[in-house]
């Protein structure tokens, strides 16, 4: 009996903490010291493959099908977009890094999804926002992803990676 009273009582006050939750992939600043002169964004793109655990048999894609330009008057930080069957990836030096890569090359897995499974992400992405932990916590302070579901696709993947909700991993083709 006093064995057990022992063990409550040492349990009571020696609970292990729980771990704060935070998201996987923080955000990363601006790096003003980077130029079009000294950028090298094959090795930025190679570092977002590897961060994020893109398979390998998607490399050549990511690295051969979009076309990449580095331009620092570009008005955006970065976009992405489709002209004439190519895609598209245009991005200030300062921005280059894994994280807007990231954002961006979501957008472009994004366009290879069906009209009927951007609905589909759509269904399953919406009740999430309110019960998912980590993608409450990344609307708690960034709410850009809230802003249309093209976007909440994106910062998805850019911020949690493949500790998103396993049921939407389906919707990111060629980065899963």
């Amino acid at each position: 009996m006093l064995g057990s009273f022992l063990q409550w009582l040492w349990n009571l006050f020696h609970k292990p903490k729980p771990v704060p939750l935070t998201l996987p992939y923080p955000q990363e600043s601006a790096n003003y010291s980077q130029t079009v002169d000294n950028v090298n964004a094959p090795s930025v793109i190679v570092l977002w493959l590897n961060s994020y655990r893109v398979p390998t048999e998607f490399w050549n894609y990511w690295q051969t099908k979009i076309e990449i330009t580095i331009d620092p008057n570009y008005y955006y930080p970065a976009a992405t977009w489709e002209e004439n069957g190519i895609r598209h990836l245009t991005v200030r030096p300062e921005w280059l890094n894994a994280g807007v890569i990231a954002h961006e090359q979501s957008h472009s897995s994004f366009a290879l999804l069906t009209d009927a499974e951007k609905q589909a992400f759509s269904l399953e992405y919406t009740p999430l926002k309110d019960t998912d932990p980590l993608i409450k916590l990344l609307y708690s302070t960034n709410y850009y992803g809230l802003t249309s579901d093209v976007e909440g696709h994106a910062e998805l993947y850019r911020y949690l990676g493949d500790k998103m909700p396993q049921s939407l991993k389906r919707y990111y083709p060629k980065l899963f």
